[in-house]
């Protein structure tokens, strides 16, 4: 068996990141920038390492339990966190990388030896080792007789995701996105100057190519944002998903360059409001509605630090009448409502494993009151936009009805928008499956 494992070894790393998304409810993106930039001076290969067994152990969770299940003894999520964690990690190595047994276990199990004094350590052992004599994930049904059950298995994918996919988009475009859930999301950018960073980051060795859609959008392809930072040379960019560019776009691409006043409710962290500031440009004005102070204060921060002086950020409950700002007097609204998150499952993997069904019915109730609320602060005939990163229909196209039946119906989308992220109704609706881009649902309607 191998020694311990160092501390700042791949292994220990992504250890460490899964103990707390799984004990402390990190999210993985965030707990894993954190470990990767307290590591220092890391090889580039045991850092892509890290985040290949985070990210990988997180996606396949599901399947790696059912694998683990006939060689334990107690049920997997009834084990200590450490433990479970423990299990999944070596189990990723057995099953999806390949790692030979005494590698995988040997180091897994060093790492059980380091947390919780141990004491798991030999069940952790016992247990890869049964699993090493017999690596196997769970056979799915076949897809044409339990489509669900088939995806659900084949996919790592909560059984009630898998449903919901499959009846609303059907068994194999549900596959294809479930698939496309389990790959790493690209790193893209927006710029208001994109074809002069476009430049900059080519000249300096980069792999940069324009967004498919978006105007404003950049995919890089083998370089951090710490890189790209150093090769745009103090021009303007923010990381964000084409899906989220697009959204920004649909609800007020027409007011480009007009001067004109836009309401974000729901704000933070502030993706979609400065991507609006660009939009309406410097003589408009976009109010943007955070409900947490501490979001509301980096709001304003980070709106000051990017020169946008047309921000104005209130921190109040947008299912509440907003304070200080009057009925009917924006051009444009958009409600970029709190959901489940399902459209986010490759950057945010951890979800697979806290959301259930009855979350979905719950954010639906508080989007109809935030959305049903703003709504009245678009003026006549103005675009209010909804919009979730959430792919369920109860977060989308059945709150988007209702809300239609509030105002005035649907508004068509602005003119030129890309047509292959439409639906029938001219709602907008991106899978990364079909686009490339985190899953978002919009629709366009009319204030009344």
């Amino acid at each position: 068996m191998s020694g311990s494992a160092p501390s700042g070894s791949a292994r220990s790393i992504a250890f460490q990141v899964l103990r707390r998304v799984e004990e402390g409810g990190a999210f993985a993106s965030r707990a894993l920038d954190a470990a990767l930039e307290s590591a220092g001076a890391l090889d580039p290969r045991e850092a892509g390492l890290a985040t290949e067994l985070t990210y990988g152990t997180l996606r396949r969770a599901l399947g790696l339990d059912a694998a683990l299940a006939p060689h334990s003894r107690r049920p997997i999520g009834a084990l200590d966190p450490a433990a479970r964690v423990a299990l999944r990690l070596g189990a990723y190595q057995l099953l999806f990388l390949g790692t030979a047994a005494h590698a995988a276990v040997g180091e897994t199990v060093a790492l059980a030896k380091g947390a919780d004094g141990g004491r798991a350590a030999g069940f952790v052992n016992a247990v890869l080792r049964s699993l090493s004599r017999a690596p196997k994930l769970p056979e799915p049904p076949p897809l044409e007789r339990d489509p669900i059950g088939h995806v659900a298995v084949a996919e790592s994918l909560p059984r009630f995701v898998a449903a919901e996919w499959v009846e609303w988009l059907g068994a194999a475009e549900a596959l294809e996105l479930a698939r496309a859930m389990n790959a790493p999301a690209p790193l893209c950018l927006r710029s208001p100057a994109r074809d002069e960073l476009l430049e900059r980051l080519r000249a300096a060795g980069v792999e940069a190519r324009p967004a498919l859609r978006s105007p404003h959008g950049i995919l890089v392809a083998g370089s951090p944002v710490r890189a790209v930072a150093r090769d745009a040379r103090g021009l303007p960019f923010q990381v964000q998903d084409e899906g989220a560019q697009l959204a920004g776009l649909y609800a007020a691409g027409h007011l480009a360059g007009s001067g004109a006043r836009v309401l974000d409710a729901c704000a933070a962290p502030g993706g979609k409001t400065f991507h609006l500031a660009e939009l309406v440009g410097p003589s408009g004005e976009v109010v943007a509605v955070e409900v947490h102070p501490r979001k509301a204060d980096q709001l304003r921060e980070e709106a000051a630090r990017r020169g946008h002086r047309n921000v104005k950020v209130i921190c109040a409950d947008a299912s509440r009448p907003l304070p200080g700002l009057a009925e009917a007097s924006f051009d444009a609204v958009l409600c970029d409502a709190p959901c489940a998150g399902l459209g986010t499952l490759r950057r945010h993997p951890e979800l697979k494993l806290r959301r259930t069904a009855e979350d979905l019915a719950r954010a639906a109730l508080l989007q109809r009151a935030i959305a049903g609320n703003v709504l009245r602060y678009a003026r006549p005939g103005a675009p209010f936009t909804y919009a979730v990163c959430s792919l369920s229909r109860v977060e989308g196209p059945a709150l988007a009805d209702a809300l239609a039946a509030l105002g005035s119906g649907r508004l068509a989308p602005p003119a030129g928008f890309p047509a292959d992220v439409l639906t029938a109704q001219g709602d907008l609706l991106t899978l990364p499956s079909r686009h490339g881009a985190d899953g978002f649902y919009a629709a366009r309607l009319a204030a009344r």
